[in-house]
């Protein structure tokens, strides 16, 4: 074989060679930035609310400090609810952005008392030109639960109910 054929195989090898570690590198960065809200719900934990009118239950799937929302995002089912958890004291707005169907969403402080409930319309993709409609809680929170529009009101759950979290038991 002469020098002319090895290199043409030396560079076609090389070549495969990028393009095998760049589809590597391109997957691998899909999957580590792959946001939770994109995963199926299953819940994690058991949120037990406490209120006037008693005690109950509800599964959640928890997102501890997600890093912001992303399409499309999933509406809570009627049995469950979602209750992301930040880090840091927040006091920013909720938006329907990417959800299908209105929620009502209940702001925490860090011991769990819920704070103020508001109700959410969806906005599954931002209208043209504008945002999404940005509710303002006016307080400061540490989370928010998120379930199907009239849960709260429907449950008899309002400000001053407490929220506490036990983990899913395992189904036999």
């Amino acid at each position: 074989m002469s020098q002319g054929h090895l290199r043409g195989y030396g560079l076609g090898l090389l070549a495969l060679a990028v393009a095998l570690s760049t589809t590597g590198y391109f997957l691998a960065g899909q999957i580590l930035n792959r946001s939770p809200e994109r995963m199926p719900l299953t819940p994690t934990a058991v949120a037990r609310i406490t209120s006037p009118g008693g005690t109950m239950e509800l599964s959640v799937y928890r997102l501890i400090n997600p890093r912001g929302v992303t399409l499309p995002r999933q509406s809570p089912q009627a049995d469950r609810g979602i209750l992301y958890s930040f880090m840091q004291p927040r006091d920013d707005g909720w938006t329907g952005l990417g959800l299908k169907t209105p929620v009502t969403v209940a702001f925490l402080d860090s011991r769990g008392k819920v704070l103020t409930i508001l109700e959410v319309e969806p906005c599954p993709t931002p209208p043209q030109g504008n945002g999404c409609r940005v509710y303002e809680p006016g307080v400061v929170y540490r989370q928010v639960l998120e379930v199907k529009q009239g849960w709260f009101a429907q449950n008899r759950i309002g400000p001053g109910a407490t929220v506490r979290l036990k983990p899913r038991e395992a189904a036999p």
